[in-house]
């Protein structure tokens, strides 16, 4: 019997800031901003996790473009534009992976 065995190409961006005031203002924004990016095309997970003072979230897409849409998306750009209010600085790698 032969298996077959499907490789999936995705594309994760890495979200790494020190964190400055994660307030409940915050909160709220980061929990619309998540809810929404579920609902984009192309979403398929993300994970976030707080250590000492720094935040690292890493979301997977299914392609380059839907990262892009995701990057233009009106209320991604709006956290994004408020991101100095929350924290000292910001990173964001992308890294294409196949999950295999």
């Amino acid at each position: 019997m032969v298996v077959s065995h499907r490789t999936m190409t995705m594309i994760k961006v890495f979200f790494i800031a020190k964190i400055k005031d994660l307030n409940e203002e915050y909160q709220d924004y980061s929990n619309r901003v998540r809810a929404h990016a579920e609902t984009m095309p192309g979403f398929i997970d993300i994970i976030s996790e707080e250590k000492d003072d720094v935040e690292i979230t890493i979301s997977s897409w299914k392609t380059k473009d839907d990262v892009n849409a995701w990057a233009k998306d009106p209320l991604h750009m709006s956290a994004k534009a408020r991101a100095n209010e929350w924290y000292h600085w910001v990173k964001g790698i992308h890294v294409e992976t196949v999950d295999e």
